[in-house]
């Protein structure tokens, strides 16, 4: 499942529950989207087609996404209702979109960064093999988990990553706090880590 914030509006996608309304779609929910915190959710685009697993917003808005289906990165400038290939093709687990406007992709072969909008990508040398990516509301700071559980951050200027931390198990999903903690959904459940110093 992929989840991203646009302004006040949540935009998902994933597989639907038992619970899940049939107009959001069978098997596939495409793009849906929340204006209301998620209580309530409709259908933006793709229902029933695409699952997509990798979903990021940046600060003017632009939605890139990555269905499990494809190599093609889309976009969307309208909060999710119409996407169009950017041209950047790879396949990645996870998406984050710094204050700068970068892409930041995790992929099998280590992360990979765009700096025209996910036309193309780039490695990251010297970054580490991250997954569960998240970014901070401001998009200064990077986390991720690595294949040996550490916990990783990068903050928006700096040359090197920084350790900070261990999960307990696989970790799930990650996310940054505005001020700065990170929060890992694990197998012992939720940890707040306080902010890298």
């Amino acid at each position: 499942m992929g989840l991203t914030v646009v302004g006040e509006d949540l935009i998902a996608s994933g597989h639907p529950g038992a619970d899940t309304p049939p107009e959001l779609g069978d098997h596939n929910l495409g793009i849906i989207r929340s204006a209301d915190a998620g209580v309530s959710w409709e259908p933006a685009a793709f229902t029933g087609e695409k699952d997509f697993h990798a979903l990021a917003a940046g600060s003017d808005g632009t939605v890139y996404g990555l269905a499990t289906d494809a190599i093609d990165v889309l976009a969307s400038k309208d909060g999710g209702d119409s996407w169009a290939p950017t041209g950047g093709q790879l396949m990645a687990v996870g998406l984050v979109v710094t204050s700068g406007g970068n892409v930041v992709a995790a992929t099998p072969d280590g992360l990979r960064v765009s700096t025209d909008g996910a036309r193309s990508f780039e490695p990251w040398p010297g970054a580490p093999m991250l997954y569960a990516l998240s970014v901070s509301p401001n998009g200064e700071l990077i986390a991720g988990v690595d294949a040996d559980e550490k916990i990783w951050v990068h903050v928006s200027g700096a040359s090197a990553w920084k350790e900070v931390g261990i999960v307990h198990g696989t970790a799930q999903a990650t996310a940054i706090t505005d001020t700065g903690s990170i929060l890992v959904a694990d197998d012992s459940g939720l940890t707040l880590l306080p902010p890298a110093p």
